[in-house]
């Protein structure tokens, strides 16, 4: 089942629905894995869609950002990809303002990416 999320992110509104969390034990130990399904034939997806994923999903949770992983499932292959370092929310904050001066804030869709 989809998750839809919706987070502020430098000004902006970033929407999306995540395509799968698995919980993993229960009380203070509880860890989540999100999971991105793709399609395509090559490794192309990128990881800045799982780092968003994975902030909106811990803040809408209440949870450390720590206590979420995420992967990529490139369904013709069947590889599982877990990028290293995802960018925390500071940093997807640094991103996202290196845009050009006078844009305005506006919504973003980083499902859209499938």
């Amino acid at each position: 089942m989809e998750a839809p999320f919706q987070l502020s992110l430098a000004g902006r509104v970033v929407r999306g629905r995540i395509d799968a969390v698995y919980k993993e034990g229960d009380g203070e130990g509880t860890t989540y894995e999100i999971v991105d399904w793709k399609t395509n034939r090559s490794r192309t997806a990128d990881p800045l869609q799982l780092a968003v994923y994975r902030l909106a999903w811990a803040e809408q949770q209440g949870v450390p950002a720590e206590s979420v992983t995420a992967a990529f499932l490139y369904v013709r292959s069947g590889e599982v990809v877990r990028p290293d370092d995802l960018p925390d929310r500071a940093a997807l904050e640094r991103l996202l303002s290196e845009e050009p001066p006078g844009e305005e804030p506006h919504s973003e869709d980083v499902s859209a990416g499938r």
